[in-house]
């Protein structure tokens, strides 16, 4: 039977920031839904060779975006695509996924008034997904490295992370060209549950931002949670 994760957590590339450090800046969160397309082996949930995807809403944005967009006029979305399963790891509790290099992410600004409204619909890619949150103009796009998603289904929870290194879009010039690199790009994935249309697997959330200039020092699990309550 396929596989869910009940529940997600920043583990892979969290840090802890002392206070004397420089803090990390902040770029954008999201909150959407994923699923596996293709889905080579429905039996098996990201199989070697299967897709990842994950699609949705910009929810904020940080102080380098924020002066340049309008939530009340546009409608902000994203897509993560081109994320093959490269490695797969199970042993009957924990279950580790690595994807090929590069995948891709973008994100979209479209007009409220004269655009089209993105609309999951179900059992993705369907006749709106991914094409109504990809159709308007890409303020921001990068390639994806080193993404990692781990499940331990014994604790039910575990971790996605990934870096992204941004290279198009009409907002690029409002990232100092030195900081456009080395972004983390990681968040939570909820259980199924009602809000996930059919043919999705998860509920997403998430968001982008580049640490500190800190060494890197894993949180507890507690402290991870905390992030998200």
């Amino acid at each position: 039977m396929k596989r869910a994760a009940l529940l997600l957590f920043l583990a892979l590339s969290v840090i802890a920031v002392p206070a004397f450090a420089q803090s990390d800046v902040f770029l954008l969160g999201f909150t959407g839904f994923d699923y596996e397309s293709p889905n080579l082996y429905p039996g098996t949930y990201l199989a070697i060779g299967e897709g990842y995807n994950t699609l949705g809403f910009v929810t904020a944005f940080g102080t380098y975006l924020a002066p340049y967009v309008n939530s009340t006029t546009n409608e902000y979305t994203y897509h993560y695509y081109d994320l093959t399963v490269r490695d797969y790891y199970f042993d009957g509790s924990y279950l580790e996924v690595v994807f090929v290099d590069p995948g891709r992410g973008r994100f979209f600004e479209d007009s409220k008034a004269t655009g089209t409204a993105a609309l999951y619909g179900i059992t993705p890619p369907n006749a709106t997904a991914p094409s109504r949150f990809i159709d308007g103009t890409v303020i921001l796009g990068g390639r994806i490295d080193y993404l990692v998603l781990s499940y331990d289904f014994g604790a039910n929870q575990g971790g996605f992370s990934g870096n992204i290194s941004f290279d198009e879009g009409a907002l690029l010039g409002q990232i100092p060209l030195a900081q456009r690199n080395g972004w983390t790009l990681a968040g939570l994935a909820g259980r199924p549950n009602p809000s996930v249309p059919v043919g999705y697997d998860h509920q997403i959330s998430g968001e982008c931002r580049i640490p500190g200039s800190v060494p890197a020092t894993h949180r507890t699990w507690g402290a991870l949670k905390a992030l998200y309550r």
